[in-house]
């Protein structure tokens, strides 16, 4: 077995069932869903219908192809060939009518989605094949995109970009080592109020595996509610604020209700200037091929003095 899907299985390990491949066959492959439930995948689908956007780029860099994926906010986040596609709907509100008239031979969903693990039951009663795997941030990435080569008829060595990615990943963490560990504060900010990333968030996962502390102890999902009282109690080295909604009006939205305040100013991020909001493409949205640029720009966040030619040692 492969060393990129060794360490997705050690990952997995953490948690109460470990997604791995049972068995391969010529024609088929058993998986392991994170619930247990064990699926047979037929190699090389044909008409893949595809429940969240973040797995439409990672399927396409594996050599597949898609009949209809959910509607994203930007289009920019897609393979270029993935864009004319038929919409189903939303990423977690979807038309299982639309799904159904795009004659599907695979369903592949988020399994950490209950909207979408209940389009999967209705799908599976139809007699569709469905597919779930969860791919919440960057250690999910290699044991995915092994296992979705697999599926479309080529291994992760025959795909130079599984190389290039992983290999740029790897050196960008390893040159920011002798470095003094800063300590992080990820904030989640939406519509609907702020919230506190832990470390199996994407944004947490990539400060981690670049040697930051994260403030914030997560012991079940991604997120914990905001507390003002223990951001300064904690007091960050750098705050980061993830985004999700219209950008522009959450910035000012967390600047008003949050930066505004007078214990504000006493932090040590917001004296050393260390606050930053970050791009959507690369920390709310999996970036898939991108992952190399959204560590390179953490590194430089967590470390000012880091350059980029400490990569290429």
């Amino acid at each position: 077995m492969r060393k990129w899907f060794i360490t997705w299985l050690l990952v997995g390990m953490a948690g109460t069932v470990s997604a791995e491949i049972v068995s391969e066959g010529a024609e088929s492959i058993r998986f392991r869903q994170p619930d247990g439930v064990v699926v047979d995948v037929r190699r090389k689908p044909e008409r893949t219908v595809i429940g969240i956007g973040s797995l439409v780029e990672l399927w396409y860099l594996a050599g597949g192809t898609a009949v209809g994926i959910p509607g994203v906010r930007s289009e920019e986040t897609l393979p270029e060939a993935a864009r004319k596609l038929p919409k189903i709907g939303g990423t977690f509100v979807t038309n299982p009518e639309l799904v159904m008239s795009l004659r599907p031979d695979l369903l592949l969903y988020p399994f950490r989605h209950g909207r979408c693990r209940a389009l999967a039951e209705q799908m599976r009663n139809t007699g569709v094949p469905t597919l779930g795997v969860d791919y919440d941030n960057y250690t999910d990435f290699a044991g995915l995109f092994d296992f979705f080569c697999r599926l479309n008829g080529s291994t992760i060595e025959q795909n130079p970009e599984a190389a290039r990615i992983t290999r740029e990943v790897d050196a960008i963490c390893r040159s920011v080592k002798h470095y003094p560990a800063p300590r992080v504060a990820i904030v989640f900010a939406a519509t609907a109020g702020f919230k506190l990333e832990g470390e199996k968030s994407n944004t947490g996962t990539i400060a981690k595996m670049l040697g930051a502390k994260n403030i914030a102890v997560v012991e079940e999902g991604r997120r914990i509610t905001f507390s003002y009282e223990r951001l300064l109690m904690e007091n960050p080295d750098v705050i980061c604020i993830v985004t999700m909604g219209e950008v522009n009006s959450l910035r000012e939205k967390f600047r008003r209700e949050i930066m505004s305040q007078a214990a504000w100013r006493e932090l040590r991020a917001a004296k050393s200037g260390r606050v930053h909001f970050l791009p959507s493409n690369l920390y709310l949205y999996l970036p898939g091929r991108h992952f190399p640029e959204a560590f390179r720009h953490m590194a430089k966040l967590l470390y000012p003095e880091w350059r980029e030619e400490e990569a290429e040692r």
